[in-house]
């Protein structure tokens, strides 16, 4: 499933973390990780664990004694990751959600923030998750809600567009491809879980300036590879131009844009 589309590598990871880490992610893994709080649980697998920001939280919620593998299909986002969080049972590694390289029934709990919905391949992401649970045990992950509700992710899509005549946020299959609830608890159903229930999640984020976010949209996600591949020049015309544009519809000086969020969880 690698490609430029969904691969962040180069300077994108350290971009990501800087500019969009506490922008568009800290809330909303604060949140995830309060809901694993206190669960019974010895064997802990986070997939899409990025840089880090939820493994940090989830050290601090589940029992010391839980043993926590964060892996990500990206190694450059994992080197961020292992100079930020350490732990004596914490292991990081790359691995690919639809060949998850462990065997079936090894884990209680499978966590995931902004991944599952970024897979070429859902159900079979979904059914990798499944077989390496145990009897019992629980998925519980995060994908992005409504685009009209994601106010920064709304703007940076139509801007990206107005310049490249193709929305990237929206392809391969993109951020906001679980956003129908329904249709992805009929996918978790057929998948086999049961106990199924969804629950939206709102904040604020905010982030230093209208540029700061610009920046961050631009050169912090994978689009930053496909614009490079366009037209190198077209970079800082694009981030100009959503700077611009999110001053108009967001303001500035904080910047702060609505974000939405659906958190599902599952029992095997």
């Amino acid at each position: 499933m690698k490609d430029d589309v969904t691969t962040f590598k180069g300077s994108v990871p350290q971009n990501y973390e800087d500019y969009l880490g506490p922008f568009l992610f800290e809330d909303f893994a604060k949140d995830l990780a309060g809901r694993v709080s206190g669960e019974k649980v010895q064997q802990v697998l986070e997939l899409a664990s990025g840089t880090g920001r939820l493994t940090r939280h989830l050290l601090e919620q589940l029992p010391a004694s839980a043993q926590i593998t964060a892996s990500d299909l990206n190694p450059d986002m994992l080197e961020i990751a292992r100079s930020k969080v350490s732990g004596p049972n914490l292991s990081l590694q790359t691995a690919d959600m639809l060949n998850i390289p462990f065997p079936d029934e090894s884990f209680d709990l499978v966590v995931c923030q902004f991944g599952i919905m970024l897979v070429p391949g859902q159900e079979k992401a979904l059914q990798e998750i499944y077989r390496v649970l145990k009897k019992g045990g629980k998925l519980v992950y995060s994908v992005w809600g409504d685009l009209d509700q994601n106010g920064i992710w709304k703007i940076g899509a139509e801007t990206i567009r107005s310049f490249l005549g193709i929305d990237p946020i929206r392809q391969n299959p993109g951020p906001f491809s679980m956003q129908h609830d329904a249709e992805v608890l009929d996918l978790m159903k057929n998948t086999g879980f049961t106990n199924n229930q969804v629950d939206s999640v709102r904040v604020t984020g905010e982030t230093g300036s209208a540029a700061l976010a610009a920046k961050g949209f631009i050169h912090g996600l994978p689009v930053f590879m496909i614009i490079k591949q366009r037209d190198p020049a077209l970079l800082p015309q694009i981030e100009a131009a959503l700077a611009e544009e999110l001053v108009r519809e967001l303001g500035d000086a904080p910047l702060r844009s609505p974000l939405l969020t659906l958190v599902f969880e599952g029992t095997k």
